[in-house]
């Protein structure tokens, strides 16, 4: 008995050591979890900017990533037609107005109203752009001027005689300060086939660089060492040396190389990540990839779209070609998206006015090859806009986060989203209501197939505008009561629309009127938010 409790005494000894031993050395940690963060595509937004007619003010749409909806809508002015994003701030160039616009971005719902700064008279400003937090610079093709405007005082600072027609610019980014070398504006003047150069520290050209005929395109690398020039009527891709402290016409010394990529293209994209630079071709209906790491520019890829999908799938475009128009690619450097389309005089749904078919065409950046074609509705050739004309008729941006493709279409009125997880057609945003006159149609009669009514129709005389697929018509004083109430249009006609209405009935003999919404306004230029 004894030895059992001398047994215990010892056990207890034993273990009263080992815990006055093990102070905290061998205490179990405890990581706590962190809380989640929210989805960071909450806080990203893209921009549309909307033409509302040659009379009335357009307007500038952000675009909620999160919700893919409108987060905001504010009035800029007449006939906008580029944008870009300065801080908190999208800047908006208003061609038939002779002004440029800013308004601040939101972090919720709703955007600042617009300021505007009015230009010279008959300035036609084209573009806007600008790398310095306290100075916005608008190219204007009609007085062949840059003008410096202070983004405090919102007031012109400079007046810069540039070449003729200029259309495009870009200023070296931030981190070319790093190199000791001035900051430089580079201009493309269209009209005199040049880019001129400007330094902006004392708002003086010191530079006028010969890049061939109307050049309408340029890019710069991202580290501020390379700028590229496209030249449409010549089918050149010029690359200067941004760095040079000065160029001058007779030793050509700020260029670099100079690339033939075929004639017709007014667009280039570069995309960072990759070092790439893709060349959307209307003309050949092509889209050529270089390498930018290289100043030989060597080709990687030249992707025709009237070719079957490797791998398998339908071509992007029919065997007839189609028109390339714009690039974006996704920031994590995995996907390239190339928006095209093609008139369709052909289709059912469009025989009174022609039907626009875009598409977006995905290309795997690691291989350069095209993966998939992603149709996006069909839409009526707008009978309203000249989108024709538009510089962007479609325009193709990312959401920063990679989860989104957003395309602008002047013809559709809105903004076609495409979901980056599955690269599929998401979700469609309306653009904001026009200041055009609504339809006034008169019917006569209502036929039944399936589910769909067919109304026979003639435009009121005092119709505004005609029919659109989509457009809202509200059918009253038919004798069917089914037949009334308010249908989208799905398609149109000779002297007919159809809507989708299940419990319709045929009549004839008719004297009903149907009034159509005005449609919407015309997006023409599409922009990547923060």
């Amino acid at each position: 008995m004894r030895l059992v409790r001398k047994g215990q005494l010892v056990g207890l000894l034993f273990l009263f050591l080992i815990c006055i031993s093990c102070g905290d050395v061998y205490r179990p940690t405890i990581i706590p979890q962190p809380v989640p963060t929210p989805d960071p595509k909450n806080a990203h937004s893209t921009f549309a900017v909307n033409q509302n007619g040659t009379f009335s003010a357009g307007t500038g749409m952000q675009v909620n990533v999160s919700g893919d909806s409108a987060a905001g809508v504010t009035n800029v002015a007449i006939l906008p037609v580029h944008a870009t994003l300065l801080g908190s701030k999208v800047w908006v160039a208003n061609q038939g107005a002779d002004s440029v616009s800013a308004f601040t971005v939101s972090a919720g719902s709703g955007t600042g109203t617009a300021t505007n700064v009015n230009l010279a008279t008959g300035a036609a400003p084209s573009f806007v752009e600008s790398t310095e937090p306290t100075t916005m610079y608008v190219a204007n093709s009609g007085t062949n001027t840059v003008n410096a405007i202070s983004t405090v005082s919102n007031a012109i600072t400079d007046t810069i005689p540039v070449g003729i027609h200029p259309i495009a610019m870009v200023e070296t980014p931030n981190n070319a300060a790093t190199t000791g070398l001035t900051k430089k504006l580079f201009v493309v003047n269209s009209g005199s086939g040049e880019v001129k150069v400007i330094n902006v520290a004392d708002m003086t050209v010191i530079a006028s660089i010969p890049v061939g005929a109307s050049p309408r395109w340029a890019a710069y690398r991202s580290d501020g060492a390379r700028v590229y020039v496209l030249s449409h009527d010549v089918g050149t891709l010029t690359a200067l040396d941004a760095l040079a402290p000065s160029c001058t016409p007779a030793n050509n010394n700020c260029v670099v190389t100079t690339t033939a990529v075929g004639a017709g293209a007014d667009f280039l994209y570069y995309d960072s990540r990759r070092n790439h630079l893709y060349i959307p071709n209307p003309t050949t209906g092509r889209v050529a990839i270089y390498d930018a790491s290289n100043d030989a520019l060597p080709l990687l890829a030249n992707i025709d779209l009237t070719a079957a999908i490797p791998g398998g799938g339908g071509t992007p475009c029919p065997a007839t070609g189609c028109t390339p128009v714009s690039v974006t690619a996704l920031p994590d450097g995995t996907r390239a998206y190339i928006a095209s389309f093609y008139i369709d005089n052909t289709s059912a749904n469009c025989q009174q006015t022609a039907c626009l078919q875009a598409q977006v065409t995905v290309v795997d950046e690691l291989t350069n090859q095209v993966t998939k074609a992603i149709p996006m509705p069909q839409v009526s050739v707008s009978p309203v806009a000249d989108c024709a004309a538009a510089r962007f008729r479609i325009s193709a941006a990312t959401a920063i986060d990679s989860s989104r493709v957003y395309v602008s279409s002047c013809d559709a009125s809105g903004v076609w989203t495409i979901n980056t997880s599955g690269d599929s057609y998401f979700a469609f945003v309306p653009a904001p209501g026009s200041a055009f006159a609504p339809t006034l149609v008169n019917i006569t009669a209502a036929t039944q197939n399936g589910t769909d009514t067919t109304f026979t129709f003639t435009y009121d005389p005092n119709s505004g505008t005609p029919l659109l697929l989509g457009t809202l018509v509200t059918v009253t004083n038919i004798s069917v009561a089914a037949d009334k109430g308010t249908f989208a249009v799905t398609g149109i006609g000779n002297g007919t629309f159809t809507v989708s209405n299940p419990p319709g009935q045929s009549t004839t003999g008719e004297n009903a009127t149907g009034l159509g919404q005005p449609p919407r306004q015309n997006p023409v230029f599409m922009l990547t938010g923060s």
